[in-house]
């Protein structure tokens, strides 16, 4: 079974660490992901840039016009930063996958629609 996990931090405290714990935390982002690649278990991740943009198009089958905001929600702080699809036995190993996640924040787990 295939899952998406997906990472999400706020930005704001990343930014507010002194560079020498953030390298180290990124350090740890790379081995994490090392760590389960060399398994077989991601089999696609990403870090994702700054700055979404979220088009809604509004009720199926409607005539709405389309309205572009900036980012996925108004008054979120936590953002997405990556994702990582892991191919996995269950959804309690997809589980167990995030959380040894590193870098705190929040992990979504999705299953993958086969």
């Amino acid at each position: 079974m295939r899952y998406m996990l997906t990472f999400y931090a706020v930005e704001d405290e990343w930014r507010a660490l002194p560079e020498g714990e953030r390298n180290a935390g990124i350090a740890e982002i790379g081995q994490w992901f090392a760590e389960h690649a060399r398994s077989g278990k991601i089999v696609e991740g990403r870090r994702l840039g700054r700055g979404a943009k979220t088009v809604r198009l509004g009720r199926v089958h409607k005539k709405d016009l389309p309205m572009v905001t900036d980012g996925p929600f108004i008054e979120a702080k936590e953002s997405v930063g990556s994702y990582a699809v892991v191919d996995v036995e269950s959804e309690d190993e997809a589980l167990a996958i995030a959380k040894r996640w590193p870098a705190g924040g929040i992990v979504e787990v999705r299953p993958v629609a086969e």
